[in-house]
């Protein structure tokens, strides 16, 4: 298994724009109103990486993102893993076109440690969630160059999963709603497929009917 605690590069991230449109908070926003849809464009900065052997790339980042995951060296080393390995994928992965694919894609990779706990003790590694964040974003990042609405609709999820999997029970939270990342993720899925369907009784290909189906798409 890949060791990604350790990587040969260094970098330096500067952002394209002003650090003051990050939000500084620790934890995230969550609301039962989400549902499945791209991420508000002023709710995700660029950012230019410089790697010690003079490769720079752009990196896409949410505002809210906690700084937990943020400050974590993993994370900044799963998106350099993800940038080096890059030119050895092949045909287009695919979740990439599908939206249910895609935001079971990242909720499957937020939540599998499978492959990720400790061989002696077998509790999860302690750096899996900063590093899969890292590199989920760089695979979205390279999305956007191609279709920015399937990767902001990434984006969004996967902001929409982190406080369920990162952060305590607010108070305000229904007592009777379960706070679940899976039960979540879940229930968002069931009311998309339900407005796709809507449209394809309309005689909507599934093509448009899952891209109108998106909530704020246009």
């Amino acid at each position: 298994m890949l060791n990604y605690a350790e990587t040969a590069r260094s970098s330096t991230i500067v952002p394209l724009v002003s650090q003051s449109q990050c939000q500084q908070n620790t934890t995230c926003p969550i609301s039962l109103s989400y549902a499945i849809g791209p991420i508000d464009a002023a709710q995700i900065v660029t950012k230019h990486v410089h790697l010690s052997d003079g490769e720079e790339f752009t990196q896409l980042i949410p505002t809210h993102l906690p700084l937990s995951i943020l400050n974590d060296p993993a994370f900044r080393d799963g998106y350099e893993w993800n940038f080096a390995s890059e030119e050895e994928r092949g045909e287009e992965e695919d979740w990439t076109s599908i939206v249910t694919r895609l935001v079971n894609h990242i909720y499957t990779s937020l939540t599998d440690t499978s492959f990720y706990r400790d061989f002696d003790t077998g509790e999860v590694r302690p750096d899996f969630l900063p590093w899969q964040v890292g590199w989920l974003l760089r695979d979205l990042t390279r999305l956007a160059e191609t279709d920015r609405t399937f990767a902001y609709v990434g984006i969004a999820h996967l902001c929409f999963l982190l406080p369920l999997l990162t952060q305590d029970r607010p108070p305000s939270w229904p007592g009777s709603e379960p706070y679940h990342a899976g039960a979540q993720h879940r229930r968002v899925v069931k009311a998309y497929r339900a407005r796709v369907r809507v449209y394809r009784e309309q005689g909507k290909s599934f093509a448009e009917a899952q891209r109108l189906a998106l909530v704020g798409n246009v």
